[in-house]
């Protein structure tokens, strides 16, 4: 059986199997992103006429324990007015995609790795947007926000609480303070 239009069907079949073949490339890596492990994060207020005011204190990792380190009350001489004592504390789970804000004695009582990656070796990180291949997939503009990487492939995060506003100019203000054990 001889087929006539081979050349058609090679100049059609092609293209396709071409697409296939980034897709999987593409996509695959993603469907393996599974973290095990929860985190600790500290988001600070978007709203722009707070931008000179701070918090009197941050958060800091020892031995595995969660601290407060204080700021001065003083800027060069000058007396520092602080907005709050500290910023807010959300603990994400990854099973259910979500966050949820927690006291600091709350976050006190989990045992935290400081990182920067999470101990199976994920990191989490802020992308302003993505234009998939050349544009053509995934360019809808609205692909910016938090992601998990690890090996090539990443997992967008859709659960945060208050982590920002993802304005180009933003990388969001999401910190991680530490990963759950």
């Amino acid at each position: 059986m001889k087929i006539k239009n081979l050349p058609l069907l090679v100049g059609i079949a092609l293209p396709i199997l071409f697409i296939l073949i980034i897709s999987i490339v593409v996509f695959t890596p993603s469907f393996f992103i599974k973290p095990q492990f929860n985190f600790l994060y500290s988001s600070a207020d978007q709203n722009s006429y707070s931008y000179y005011q701070g918090y009197r204190s941050s958060f800091v990792v020892n031995d595995g324990q969660l601290s407060l380190n204080a700021f001065p009350d003083q800027r060069n001489g000058v007396k520092v007015e602080y907005k709050a004592d500290m910023p807010p504390l959300y603990l994400y789970d990854v099973k259910t995609d979500s966050s949820h804000q927690i006291s600091f004695s709350e976050a006190q009582k989990y045992n935290l790795d400081p990182g920067p990656s999470s101990p199976d070796g994920y990191t989490v990180k802020y992308e302003y947007n993505s234009e998939g291949i050349f544009g053509i997939f995934g360019s809808s503009g609205n692909n910016a926000g938090y992601f998990f990487e690890k090996d090539g492939g990443k997992k967008k995060i859709n659960g945060l609480s208050n982590a920002g506003n993802g304005y180009y100019y933003s990388s969001g203000s999401m910190g991680i303070i530490g990963w759950v054990k």
